[in-house]
């Protein structure tokens, strides 16, 4: 009985070592592990706080500054003289003198009483027509009456008239400044007087000296 009750005791004993031992294995690795964690938050703290505190720059130590050297003030560049362009003075030169020849004026002799001739121009003869005429009028008058128009209107109406004439007879032929002296009253026997003057000068005799006639021309009808 006796010897239970100590099997009993040693196997309480045994176990309550084998658990304490345990209990202490327990209690130790969950301590070392809370310590380590603490450490590794107090670590990341401090490394996250290590990022927002701005670091010190060291102070290095002052180098003393060299002393200033004066500037030297600047000097303006001298100014480039400009060339002077020297005028070179024209010579003089001394016109050569040309000898001066003098024209010789031939001496006319002049006569004292000089006679004038051709000084006026002739004044042109003037010949009248009528009954005792010369042979000039006479042949004028055959001209005209040879190349005589008489109208036919004229005729028609039965009109009569006598227009004079007045023309200047060139020497170099033909007929100028022809012009009616006396009108016959009607403007077409006029008409025809003057054109009968002009169709005539070709058959008129030719004259030495420009000549004024003066000769009428008659349209009479007959019976």
């Amino acid at each position: 009985m006796l010897h239970n009750n100590n099997r009993i005791l040693h196997s309480f004993l045994l176990a309550s070592g084998i658990y304490g031992l345990l209990a202490f294995s327990i209690f130790y690795v969950t301590e070392n592990f809370i310590l380590k964690d603490v450490g590794l938050q107090n670590q990341s703290i401090a490394i996250s706080l290590n990022q927002f505190i701005p670091n010190t720059p060291q102070m290095q130590p002052q180098v003393p500054m060299p002393p200033l050297k004066p500037i030297d003030k600047i000097k303006p560049l001298p100014k480039k003289a400009k060339p002077k362009h020297h005028r070179k003075e024209a010579k003089m030169v001394q016109p050569i003198p040309k000898e001066v020849v003098e024209p010789q004026i031939q001496k006319v002799a002049v006569n004292p009483n000089p006679t004038l001739t051709n000084a006026t121009p002739t004044t042109p003869q003037m010949l009248t027509f009528s009954k005792n005429d010369d042979p000039l009028l006479l042949a004028i008058k055959q001209a005209i009456d040879k190349n005589l128009h008489y109208p036919r209107k004229a005729r028609m109406m039965r009109v009569e008239g006598i227009v004079t004439l007045e023309f200047t007879l060139l020497a170099s032929g033909g007929v100028q400044n022809v012009r009616i002296i006396n009108s016959s009253g009607n403007p077409i026997l006029d008409k025809s007087a003057l054109r009968t003057i002009f169709d005539s000068q070709e058959s008129f005799p030719l004259v030495q000296n420009n000549m004024i006639i003066q000769i009428p021309i008659q349209y009479h009808l007959k019976g």
